[in-house]
């Protein structure tokens, strides 16, 4: 498993170290190279061989980690910062609590097992210094060893116009309709008080439906 760089996850991690002679990977170095080089530049039957010869021995494993809700972490106003417009920038205010903590605990003792089990080579690379400012790492005692762990998200765009009851908490109704204008409807997954570990699509189209049916309820009684 090759995972966790900057360059994201296997296979691309692997792919982008061949293809221009990096070694983020740990698999492009000096005793895997037919060619006696360090960290080969690679194209052509070479690369392909080479890629054909390590991809096809690596899985990855991913976990999805449950998040429970927590009304300090949020998206607000910059008070000291602007953009080149002169608006506020946005202040992004994130923690993740015990709970998520020790789900990724969790994870990592399960991904530990499987590997141990199989006799597999964890290629999972975290960030070397740990004084490095990485707000996704923390420090956990698992099994009476200090273990670095991060995480990172998934890149669903969610949250900042919330939806709820009550207009002082929240942007929009149940059916995304603003509580301050009333024809300006706001669809999409921006309305979601909270979230699960999985892809938001199937809740994001329940609720464009949702919302598209009583736009047209409203249209029907109205003519």
């Amino acid at each position: 498993m090759v995972a966790g760089t900057k360059f994201g996850a296997d296979p691309h991690v692997t792919t982008i170290d061949f293809v221009n002679g990096m070694n983020s990977s740990g698999l492009n170095a000096q005793q895997f190279n037919r060619l006696g080089n360090d960290n080969a530049a690679l194209f052509g039957v070479d690369l392909a061989q080479r890629l054909n010869e390590i991809i096809t021995r690596q899985f990855r494993i991913g976990f999805l980690v449950e998040q429970d809700p927590d009304p300090n972490n949020r998206v607000t106003l910059s008070s000291e910062f602007k953009d080149a417009l002169g608006l506020p920038r946005p202040e992004i205010s994130y923690n993740i609590s015990d709970y998520t903590r020790q789900g990724t605990v969790a994870a990592y003792r399960m991904r530990k097992l499987i590997f141990d089990k199989m006799g597999a080579t964890d290629f999972t690379h975290r960030a070397p210094d740990p004084s490095s400012d990485s707000p996704g790492r923390f420090e956990e005692i698992i099994d009476g060893q200090s273990v670095t762990l991060t995480y990172g998200g998934a890149g669903h765009i969610m949250g900042t116009y919330r939806m709820g009851d009550d207009p002082k908490t929240s942007v929009v109704d149940s059916f995304q309709r603003s509580h301050d204008h009333r024809n300006l409807y706001l669809v999409g997954s921006g309305t979601f008080p909270t979230g699960g570990t999985a892809n938001p699509t199937l809740t994001l189209s329940a609720l464009a439906l949702r919302t598209a049916d009583s736009i047209a309820g409203d249209l029907k009684s109205q003519g």
